[in-house]
């Protein structure tokens, strides 16, 4: 049985919401003098996702899982335009927000966006789902139990790949 596919224009007004959520989620990350808004983070992602014209969307978290990953690259591609060697250390932290009140309250870890990025891009090629749980918590805001329901994980796999994760990308960002 093959998976009936929609097309974005459709999903949109369903996921609107979500992405508000998510693109507050990543700035919460970003410095208090970055240039995006919410809104425009939005509307910048909805354009690039609008431009994958051989994508075929089978479903709302699929349409959000790609859309946190869209985000990412605008913020990375904003960090790079404006040729962003490195931030101040306080000005980027690797801790999503905690919005359940059974999650472990993390310890920031200090970086820049660019540092994280390509950390990231080297987990991916290692482990390409605790790649994905990074970027759907850090770029995506998402807490455990959102990352468990999009990847369709278990929360406690989720934890352990976070964990995981953020050990790994502050010792491959501190290399």
């Amino acid at each position: 049985m093959t998976t009936p596919r929609i097309q974005l224009d459709e999903i949109l007004p369903e996921v609107y919401d979500d992405l508000r959520r998510f693109a507050s989620g990543a700035l919460v990350n970003e410095r208090d003098s970055h240039s995006f808004q919410t809104t425009e983070l939005v509307h910048e992602t909805y354009v690039r996702l609008a431009g994958i014209s051989r994508m075929q969307w089978t479903d709302k978290d699929h349409v959000l899982r790609a859309a946190i990953g869209v985000m990412r690259r605008v913020l990375i591609d904003h960090a790079r335009a404006k040729n962003t060697k490195k931030r101040d250390p306080e000005q980027l932290k690797l801790v999503a927000p905690n919005r359940g009140f059974n999650e472990q309250v993390d310890a920031p870890i200090e970086l820049d966006l660019l540092s994280l990025d390509e950390a990231l891009k080297k987990l991916a090629e290692i482990d390409p789902r605790k790649a994905e749980v990074v970027e759907l918590k850090y770029f995506g805001g998402q807490n455990n139990t959102a990352v468990a329901r999009l990847l369709g994980l278990s929360t406690a796999t989720v934890k352990r790949d976070w964990t995981f994760a953020r050990a790994w990308l502050l010792k491959e960002i501190s290399a």
